[in-house]
């Protein structure tokens, strides 16, 4: 008799001695993985396979969502786009493509094998808006591939964006070496430049086509097909984004995937390469034995001093964790490293997890919706975290819950599931399984980062849910990393309970230019809301003060001495809502230059003090004729207009430029 999909779901269960990274995701099935750097943190869009049949083929209407800063704890953020809801014209939704410009993400749809359609949104959760399809099969425009599928955007250094795409069998028409195509995308990036070109060469070309850059150098990967025995993925080089291009040959293996077909993105975060790509281990895990039930695993990505791609080895472990993780900030419950037993990640409607029914649009959540829960939590499950630093330790445990009954808890242990116990939390009635509210609990948990994290679920069958959680430090400091630490963060802003509310605020410097010249005017760093309002008024403070140029939007400020300003963001308005943010948020830094041309100066490190509007702005001196030189000590102290002779470091001021000096 043919199982039922749910029946395999529900005994997707994984408990395992082994630390392992790959997949990323074991509470459902992923595939076609394409990553994506946002805001200072890596995203990944997959296809979701829960619905696909038992035996064999697909039938992919949903997009999950899945998302990490240190590349070992991810966070899974649900199905974020029903083909239903978000592109009402089209039936399926194969391998998802996607590109970042003008603050927008923008989302690429293959029909099936029959078109290609795009939506945008102002975020990678949506909600995502402007669905219509724009590439489809057309011999004057060079579209006539026999699978108009698996997009891929890219966008060049230069903004000019591009996408990829095409794919066909060994028959097909055209065939292998000739069915793969790009073409130039248009300023909105929802539109391209027909005819497309060819991307020939493409050696045994069978599908996902995929672009990257490093350096000078343009990468086109793409699966080959199996006429050689095995689907590996390969990859060519080129100058030229539309090539021509060079074949090169095998990039990742096949049997990364454990048989059957591969989909592979690459993508650069935090200095290092990565490649995304889906493989069988969590259906064998599950012992579900047929059916296209694929799981996304990543792993490093390294490259040979002539330019060449090192073949990668698809490995359990994963990478190396790049940062400790902070539980000071407010965690969402679906954030993991593993998890054991049946649980479930879901969105909070109600909707029995894990069976996203592809009749029912409204069950992959309101558009919008960022409220993502653990469900089906059963006696002695858990969910864990790695590295997880605690600084001075934590004194407070503060978890939003929502249950029917009394009588449930959650364990906080270290080391393992029977490990040291910080203390216990009790979920007591709040009024129903979908009415949540915050319950904090006293703990004590020892100080120093820990390998593991563990909470550890008591009770009856899915007696609670939990959607996010945090904990509370036992002094004022924060967490401290050894760690490389985000060069842009963002804070989920508190509500009159101690968990936060679903507004988030993020700020980075990724609209300015890495370095500026002594007395330029530099305009305000980003800011974005989650509620999709336009950030107002805020306050940003470098070096403890507050730079009232930036408090409103389109704002600019002048930074005159040389060295490096750190920008934090300190409140905020978002639509009507005055968000005070405690901590503040780290934006990011830039870099203070003095101006060149002085044969006796050398640049250094502003003093420690941080002060921007020092006395050499406003000393007092005569500056009358743009070309008046003004000395001042290291201390900002007018010496006039004649050079110090006395061995030591000066200011000097010269017309609208500033540099400092060194006399010997």
């Amino acid at each position: 008799m043919k199982k039922s999909l749910f029946s395999i779901v529900a005994v997707m269960i994984f408990v395992s001695t082994a630390f392992s990274a790959n997949p990323l995701l074991r509470q459902k099935y992923t595939a076609d993985p394409n990553p994506f750097v946002w805001n200072d943190r890596l995203y990944v869009y997959a296809s979701y396979d829960n619905n696909n049949p038992t035996d064999k083929g697909y039938d992919i209407k949903f997009y999950t969502l899945m998302s990490s800063d240190d590349m070992a704890n991810w966070t899974d953020h649900g199905e974020v786009f029903s083909v239903g809801r978000d592109l009402s014209s089209y039936n399926q939704a194969y391998a998802p493509g996607a590109a970042v410009k003008n603050n927008k993400v923008y989302l690429y749809i293959p029909n099936g094998g029959s078109g290609i359609g795009v939506v945008s949104a102002d975020r990678p959760e949506g909600p995502f808006s402007g669905g219509k399809s724009f590439i489809s099969s057309n011999a004057g425009n060079n579209t006539n591939v026999p699978w108009l599928f698996d997009p891929a955007g890219f966008v060049d250094s230069d903004g000019q964006g591009y996408i990829y795409f095409g794919g066909g069998p060994a028959d097909g028409n055209p065939g292998p070496g000739s069915n793969l195509r790009v073409a130039k995308l248009n300023s909105d990036m929802m539109s391209a430049q027909f005819p497309a070109t060819t991307i020939t060469g493409s050696t045994r070309s069978f599908e996902a086509a995929y672009m990257h850059k490093n350096g000078s150098t343009y990468y086109f990967t793409f699966s080959q097909n199996f006429t050689n025995g095995s689907a590996d993925i390969a990859y060519m080089t080129g100058t030229n984004p539309m090539g021509p291009f060079t074949f090169k040959g095998t990039m990742l293996p096949n049997s990364a995937s454990g048989g059957g077909n591969n989909h592979a993105g690459v993508v650069q975060y935090k200095n290092n390469w990565y490649v995304f790509y889906h493989d069988r281990k969590l259906r064998k895990t599950n012992g579900v034995s047929s059916g296209e039930y694929r799981s996304v695993s990543v792993d490093k990505l390294e490259y040979n001093t002539d330019g060449t791609m090192k073949q990668v080895v698809a490995t359990d472990a994963g990478p190396a964790q790049i940062k400790n993780f902070n539980p000071y900030d407010t965690v969402l419950a679906t954030t993991m490293f593993q998890q054991s037993g049946a649980i479930k990640t879901a969105i909070c409607s109600g909707k029995t997890p894990g069976t996203i029914s592809n009749s029912d649009n409204a069950s992959a959540g309101t558009a919008g919706d960022r409220c993502v829960m653990l469900t089906s939590i059963t006696d002695g499950s858990w969910v864990r975290l790695k590295s997880v630093d605690f600084a001075t330790g934590a004194t407070k445990f503060v978890v939003r819950a929502a249950s029917a009954s009394a009588g449930g808890s959650i364990e906080i242990r270290t080391g393992s599931n029977t490990g040291t116990l910080a203390g216990t939390c009790a979920i007591g009635a709040t009024g129903g399984i979908t009415t949540w509210k915050d319950i904090e609990c006293d703990i004590s948990m020892s100080t120093g980062v820990k390998d593991y994290l563990y909470l550890v679920f008591k009770g009856s069958s899915n007696q609670f849910r939990i959607s996010k959680y945090i904990f509370k430090a036992s002094s004022s400091t924060s967490s401290s990393s050894s760690m490389p630490s985000s060069s842009s963060s963002s804070v989920t802003v508190p509500s009159s309970s101690s968990i936060a509310s679903d507004i988030s605020v993020t700020c980075n410097v990724n609209n300015l230019q890495p370095s500026y010249t002594g007395c330029n005017s530099i305009p305000r760093p980003n800011i974005s809301c989650s509620n999709g309002t336009t950030p107002g008024a805020a306050t940003f403070n470098v070096g403890g003060s507050a730079i009232a140029g930036w408090n409103s939007s389109g704002g600019t400020h002048e930074f005159c001495n040389p060295g490096t300003r750190a920008v934090t963001l300190s409140a905020v308005t978002c639509g009507s809502n005055s968000i005070p943010l405690n901590p503040a948020v780290s934006c990011g830094s830039f870099e203070v230059v003095a101006v060149s041309g002085s044969s006796s100066s050398s640049v250094v490190a502003s003093s420690s003090s941080s002060v921007d509007n020092t006395p050499i702005i406003n000393s007092g001196l005569s500056t009358s004729g743009t070309q008046l030189t003004i000395y001042y000590s290291f201390k900002g102290e007018p010496l006039g207009n004649t050079k110090p002779q006395k061995a030591g470091i000066y200011i000097v001021k010269q017309g609208n430029s500033i540099r400092k000096i060194a006399v010997r």
